[in-house]
């Protein structure tokens, strides 16, 4: 005896989702799934399926739309392990698909903080002039593991550091109007909430001071002492 919603009437092409494709069942529309799960479970014309059958082909389509939207956001840039995660979760996906996305990612090398955890530093170190505290304070709230952190940053030379520091500072300073205690007070400042440490501001400051100097100033009246040698 035929039962309802067991027979496959119609496969027809999404027309607008490129490799998808709509199934009907008797004659209503009943499911969208994409062109491999429409091959792996024999979503064809006439073809009859059981309840069992149908639950796997839906499952395994919610799985491919998953991998589909992961593969969008890693495509974007590079995300951090709990980027992709929190993005997988607003979709509404369950933690148990979520995990095997993940891990999937992890395999095929999508996925790796390490290497994200390095890109992101060498953009945020030398295109956008940020300082260490900076960049670990982002990786750490994109979910980096601290010995990544530590890791990556510890191959950025003190050194280049302190050149960036010196370069970004050297435009702070020029912009900045005011006296001698007045430019170090707003350079140090700017610099340090660019995540330079102080250690790495004092001797940038002092260096631009000597090589920047404001003739009618005097150095008297700076409290900020950490400038000093």
């Amino acid at each position: 005896m035929k039962m309802p919603g067991t027979v496959i009437t119609a496969v027809e092409r999404h027309p607008k989702q490129a490799g998808r494709y709509l199934i009907y069942l008797d004659g209503e529309p009943a499911i969208t799934v994409h062109e491999d799960v429409l091959i792996k479970h024999r979503l064809l014309k006439g073809e009859r399926i059981d309840a069992e059958r149908l639950k796997q082909a839906v499952a395994d389509e919610e799985q491919q739309q998953a991998w589909s939207d992961a593969l969008k956001q890693v495509g974007r840039r590079p995300r951090s392990e709990k980027e992709v995660r929190h993005y997988l979760r607003r979709k509404g996906y369950a933690p148990p698909l979520i995990d095997a996305v993940v891990d999937r990612l992890k395999r095929d090398r999508y996925l790796d903080d390490a290497e994200f955890a390095a890109q992101w530093t060498e953009q945020r170190i030398y295109s956008q002039k940020k300082g260490r505290g900076w960049v670990k304070r982002e990786l750490q709230q994109k979910g980096v593991s601290s010995t990544v952190i530590r890791r990556t940053l510890d191959r950025i030379p003190a050194e280049e550091e302190e050149r960036l520091a010196f370069e970004t500072g050297v435009k702070k300073w020029n912009a900045s109007t005011g006296s001698m205690p007045d430019k170090k007070r707003k350079t140090a400042a700017f610099l340090l909430r660019r995540g330079y440490a102080s250690a790495i501001v004092g001797k940038v400051i002092r260096r631009i001071a000597e090589q920047y100097p404001v003739s009618s100033d005097v150095d008297a009246d700076d409290e900020n002492g950490w400038f000093d040698d």
